[in-house]
C-alpha cells in the first residue's frame, strides 16, 4: 500500500512539473520600443530582459483578452501579474459581453544597464496567450534645459530690441 501512495504522489509532482513552466527572454538593447508575447500552458513564470544604453523613463503595458462561453473560456488567464524591475504593474480588467480584457500597464525612471519584467500567471489546460510592449524616452541631459533656457533667454533679448526698435 505503501508503495502505491509514493507512486501516486510521484505521478501528481511530474504533473504539476510538467505545467509549471519558467522562460528567460532576452529583448536585447531598447532604444525606442520593443514587443513581445507568449503563449502559456499552466502556471508560468515569464522573464523579458532588456538594457538600457542611456538613463530612461520606461513603460511598460501587456494584455490577456479572454473569451467566456458558459462555463468554457479561451485565452483566459487567471492572476495575471507583472513587474517591471521589481515594481508591479498596475492591473485593470473590463468586461464586454464574452470578452474579458485584463490590461497591466505602469511606468518608472531607470538608469543604464540590464532590466527585466516578470510576468506570472496560470493559463489552465486550455492554455492562454497575451502580449504587450516596453517603451523608453530617454531623459534629457542637463546640457540640454541649459541650452533651452539660453535659447528662450536670447529669443527674449530679441523680441525687447524689436519692440525698443519700434517704438523710437
Amino acid at each position: 500500500m505503501k508503495l502505491k501512495s509514493l507512486a501516486a504522489v510521484a505521478i501528481i509532482a511530474v504533473a504539476g512539473i510538467s505545467n509549471s513552466f519558467a522562460t528567460n527572454i532576452s529583448l536585447g538593447p531598447i532604444s525606442s520600443n520593443a514587443s513581445f508575447s507568449s503563449s502559456v500552458t499552466g502556471s508560468f513564470l515569464d522573464t523579458f530582459t532588456f538594457t538600457l544604453a542611456k538613463p530612461s523613463n520606461v513603460a511598460a503595458s501587456l494584455t490577456n483578452v479572454a473569451l467566456t462561453f458558459g462555463s468554457w473560456t479561451y485565452n483566459g488567464i487567471t492572476g495575471l501579474s507583472a513587474s517591471l524591475n521589481g515594481s508591479p504593474l498596475f492591473s485593470s480588467t473590463s468586461t464586454s459581453g464574452p470578452a474579458t480584457v485584463t490590461v497591466l500597464t505602469g511606468v518608472t525612471s531607470l538608469p543604464a544597464g540590464g532590466f527585466s519584467l516578470t510576468v506570472k500567471g496560470n493559463a489552465g489546460t486550455g492554455g492562454g496567450s497575451y502580449g504587450g510592449n516596453i517603451v523608453a524616452a530617454p531623459v534629457p541631459e542637463p546640457e540640454t534645459f541649459a541650452m533651452l533656457l539660453a535659447g528662450l533667454g536670447l529669443m527674449g533679448v530679441i523680441g525687447r530690441r524689436r519692440s525698443n526698435s519700434n517704438a523710437a
